[in-house]
């Protein structure tokens, strides 16, 4: 009895010294952004400080299942003691069990958090099986919510598809209420249940795992909660598919801006250590590079080519996956794909036979060799590694039969994986992982094959498995790159935390692996599907922008068809020799590189090069070289613009035009995407809709395609806080543009004046009262509105515009000039007008200019590689041919095209992305005009069968650049 008083006095003057709180006290967690009141038992409201946002909580409680028995909360009264400034602890005595719940609110957050930890129980294994952190009841009347939940749209799945087939499931819970108050309600798993009746949540999931309080106290996954205004301003529901046509108004019945910035605020929170600045990535599987032996000579050559044209481009990464035939032989491997044998550097087979210790074997000169190499070229290395192969040094992590690539079916249950639901696997992967990173100095590693829904084990056990594998190899080296592959992008923003970025394109890259965008440039088809990805990672995702992905260029075909027999096809051939070396998209690796920077620049992951084909490498162009090199250093400067970018106008689709913007207070960029062959408009806003927070009158420069050209408001020059500025877009074209607070200058300003080369620049010069503009340029054949802001108050009389005088009308300081450049308009994706005839084909006609073909010539004089008939059948190649494109929302190969050009028969082929006849890749039909002569008026006549002609955007040209001129028409 007196042992018994003697611990309550010591309870008592413990708890009373931490600060404890009794049954009719209230507390506070605050950091100037959010507050949260506390009482006897959790949470009573929540308050974001700004808005005044506040959400009152009748009840907070919680409950946990462990083997048969489910501990709740309500069976307990628990001691409640703060344990600092920002966390305020929970202790319940659910005898033999204590529980904690653990409240947060650290600096910079916008929410709070809670975490429930199991510090004591009775036995040496615990069966964690159902954890439900939110037992909420609230004051506060809710009107409505949205549940986001597993969604991957990039399979063409709806929300009700992905939920089902997916193992994940829910995310949480946006909350709305009465004048325009939300809050969020999440825990960082995504395999949760939300239940809501009323103003009663309950949100759970099931672990269904082992755990040994040898290991620590059992955690459960954090769970936050925030409140914040809404904006009014939804997202719809779900994605339209990239490659159908965009409907004419885009649906609100989706989550609401303010829902998605205060989840992805929240996942920011918890990036651990991330890296401070952008970073490059080459994947060289993107190259064929499992084609390449580093084992011989003439392989190891060609691998240096690829380290050296990476260096030359400023990258300062690779993803190194080449064969070695003097480490593993690739008929050995033993994953279902067959790559085992470039993994680990050309050691995984070594490694998963543990034949080859990390720590203290010796690395092969095969290996070391390339090693320095890329060290001596600033090259870091990642590693490629398969986590779920069935390492053979214990076999009790093999298990029988496993998922399909996205987790959905199972496969051959003779096929053999390690469950990483084993603590004693993930153990193995973490010391060997940390052994060979200091063993060989590579930059990090790169997770493949990555299943998450073997059997034997619930998903969640797994996930969290992969999910602590990472996340304390994050922890032992900071700046480690961990490049994420399948199936890691399925799971949700919490298993991202500790990787570098989820898998690019939200897919394999593969022209196989998905549904490709009508275009004849396999680039920009990677570019739509890029952006297209990238708008689902952040508004779907909840992706921060120091996580999203980028991804230039391509992934070249390792496939190719094998003649037919007896009139079938037989499966296309996997190439493991030398195939396809020769891929550089000529044309469209810029409009690739813009999109990948202005969606995912925190990280940017660069595919085919041109190094491995002799002929490709030695004409690479320094310029082009040097394009890359300074739009890659561009994110690091401009790295704090880069975290601050959002998506406007529509999401990328099929008829619509998009874009980001990366603005802070009033100075930032616009990146502008118009993915059709048809020009389309664009609208935006300069306002709080891009992030324009402070200024009011601003300059925008265009930084591409035309460098330097000041774009000017009419009658003005400058832009004022909510103008809207109207932009038509070129047919595939990217537009950037800097946006910069407008100061008062020494010099007259020249507005939508092109300069023709960087050796000249638009200037104007006042002398008197005659106003001389030179070296403005535009493309032939259009009209464009010439500006000057005058530096001071002057009277003009005349005006010459490279010395041909001008009309012009005077507005104050600002004179403005129609100006008419020489020639015929002949743009890029020059679009054909037709008409539909009375038997329903497309009549129309056109004419070429010399120019146009003295541009094709020139080309070919620049870019002289000895194309093959094979090359040709990629359109993207041979990019001195004049092509004619008929472009189709949601085509198939099936369709026929039947044509005539001046009454003659004229062929329209299929187009594949893949570069041969693969059905699933089909964009199009084209046809090949190069030999046409400049001048004539032609006619054309289209016939097309198995298409409606509503899917028809429109007969346009290809593989023409704009072009400038200083020649101006009377």
């Amino acid at each position: 009895m007196l042992r018994a008083l003697r611990f309550l006095c010591t309870s008592a003057v413990l708890f009373s010294s931490l600060g404890a709180i009794g049954a009719a006290q209230t507390f506070a967690l605050k950091n100037g952004i959010a507050s949260a009141g506390l009482g006897p038992r959790g949470l009573t409201s929540v308050t974001d400080v700004a808005s005044g946002t506040r959400i009152e909580i009748a009840a907070d409680e919680w409950s946990i299942t462990i083997g048969e028995r489910t501990l709740r909360s309500e069976d307990g009264t628990p001691a409640v003691r703060r344990t600092g400034d920002n966390e305020v602890v929970y202790d319940y005595d659910l005898s033999p069990y204590r529980i904690q719940a653990v409240y947060n609110i650290n600096p910079g957050w916008t929410f709070v958090s809670k975490q429930l930890r199991v510090v004591s129980a009775p036995d040496n294994s615990l069966s964690v099986n159902a954890v439900v952190p939110w037992i909420l009841k609230l004051s506060t009347p809710v009107q409505s919510d949205f549940v986001p939940s597993v969604y991957v749209p990039q399979f063409g799945a709806t929300l009700e598809q992905s939920r089902k087939s997916l193992p994940g499931k829910d995310y949480g819970d946006f909350l709305r209420f009465g004048d325009g108050k939300g809050a969020f309600l999440a825990v960082q798993n995504p395999f949760l249940d939300v239940h809501r009746d009323g103003e009663a949540i309950t949100i759970s999931y099931k672990p269904e795992m082992e755990w040994q309080p040898s290991w620590s106290a059992f955690a459960s996954d954090i769970a936050c909660i925030g409140a914040y205004p809404l904006t009014g301003i939804r997202n719809a529901r779900e994605m339209v598919k990239e490659w159908h046509l965009a409907p004419p108004a885009t649906a609100s019945d989706g989550m609401d801006k303010a829902e998605v910035e205060a989840f992805t605020a929240c996942v920011r929170a918890f990036l651990i250590h991330p890296a401070p600045d952008p970073i490059s990535v080459l994947v060289g599987w993107t190259l064929n590079d499992y084609q390449i032996d580093v084992g011989t000579t003439a392989g190891k050559e060609e691998y240096e080519r690829i380290i050296d044209t990476a260096a030359q481009l400023g990258i300062e990464t690779l993803l190194y996956a080449p064969g070695n035939s003097q480490t593993a032989v690739r008929t050995e491997s033993a994953d279902t794909w067959g790559w085992e044998y470039v993994l680990w550097l050309g050691m995984g087979q070594r490694i998963r036979k543990n034949k080859w210790n990390p720590e203290k074997d010796p690395i092969p000169d095969s290996v070391s060799e390339m090693l320095d190499h890329a060290k001596q070229k600033h090259i870091g290395l990642l590693a490629y590694v398969y986590p779920s192969i069935p390492y053979e040094k214990d076999p009790s992590w093999i298990v029988q039969g496993g998922p399909g690539e996205h987790g959905e079916s199972l496969t051959d249950p003779q096929v053999k994986y390690a469950t990483l639901a084993s603590r004693s696997l993930q153990d193995y992967l973490i010391e060997n992982l940390i052994a060979f990173k200091r063993r060989t100095g590579i930059a990090g590693y790169s997770f493949d094959y990555g299943f998450l829904n073997v059997p034997g084990s619930s998903s969640y056990a797994q996930w969290y498995g992969l999910r602590r594998v990472m996340e304390t190899l994050r922890k032992e080296f900071p700046s480690i790159v961990i490049d994420g592959r399948q199936t890691y992008q399925v799971y949700g923003p919490w298993i991202w935390l500790a990787g570098s970025y989820p898998h690019p394109t939200g897919t394999d890259e593969q022209p196989e692996s998905f549904k490709p965008f009508p275009d004849l440039h396999f680039d920009r088809v990677s570019a739509d599907r890029v952006r297209f990805v990238n708008y689902w990672y952040r508004n779907y995702q909840f992706a921060p922008e120091e996580v999203i992905p980028g991804y230039a260029t391509h992934q070249t075909e390792r496939s190719r068809n094998l003649p037919a027999v007896n009139g079938k096809r037989p499966e296309p051939e996997m190439m493991y020799s030398r195939y396809k070396p020769r891929d550089w998209d000529y044309l469209g690796y810029r409009f690739s590189f813009l999109s990948s920077i202005a969606t995912g620049g925190w990280n940017n992951v660069v595919d085919m090069i041109p190094a491995r084909d002799p002929e490709e490498w030695r004409h690479f162009p320094d310029a082009d070289k040097a394009w890359i090199r300074d739009w890659l250093k561009w994110t690091i400067q401009n790295k704090e613009y880069l975290r601050h970018t959002r998506t406007i106008l529509e999401q990328p689709a099929l008829g619509h035009v998009d874009g980001t913007s990366a603005i802070v207070g009033d100075h930032g960029f616009l990146f502008l995407f118009n993915p059709n062959y048809k020009q389309f408009p664009a609208d935006v806003v300069l306002d709080e809709s891009i992030g324009l927070t402070s200024g009011e009158h601003y300059l925008l420069k265009e930084l591409y395609p035309f460098a330097g050209r000041v774009l000017g408001r009419a009658q003005t020059g400058t832009w004022s806080r909510g103008d809207g500025v109207h932009l038509v877009l070129d047919g595939t074209s990217a537009t950037v543009f800097e946006i910069f607070p407008a100061s008062e200058s020494e010099h007259p300003i020249v507005f939508n004046a092109t300069a023709d080369s960087t050796d000249t620049v638009p200037s104007a010069a006042l002398r008197g009262t005659a106003l001389s503009l030179a070296h403005v340029a535009g493309e032939p054949g259009t009209t464009q509105t010439i500006g000057v802001l005058l530096p001071g108050d002057a009277r003009v009389s005349t005006v010459t515009v490279n010395g041909s005088p001008q009309r012009f009308t005077q507005n104050g300081r600002y004179l403005e000039a129609q100006v008419r450049f020489d020639g015929d308009r002949f743009g890029q994706a020059e679009e054909v007008s037709v008409t539909r005839g009375a038997e329903g084909e497309l009549e129309g006609g056109f004419s070429i200019p010399q120019r146009i073909l003295d541009q094709l010539a020139a080309r070919k004089a620049a870019w002289p590689i000895p194309w093959t008939e094979e090359d040709c059948e990629s359109t993207w190649l041979a990019p001195e041919r004049l092509l004619l494109f008929l472009q189709a929302a949601d085509a198939k190969d099936t369709a026929a095209v039947t044509a005539t050009l001046d009454d003659k028969p004229l062929e329209f082929r299929a187009a594949y992305s893949a570069g041969r006849v693969e059905p699933a890749t089909f964009v199009g039909f084209y046809a090949d005009l190069s030999r046409m002569s400049a001048g004539a008026r032609h006619t054309i006549k289209v016939h097309i069968s198995g298409l409606d002609l509503a899917q028809v955007q429109g007969i346009f040209f290809d593989n023409v650049e704009p072009q400038l001129t200083e020649s101006i028409r009377p």
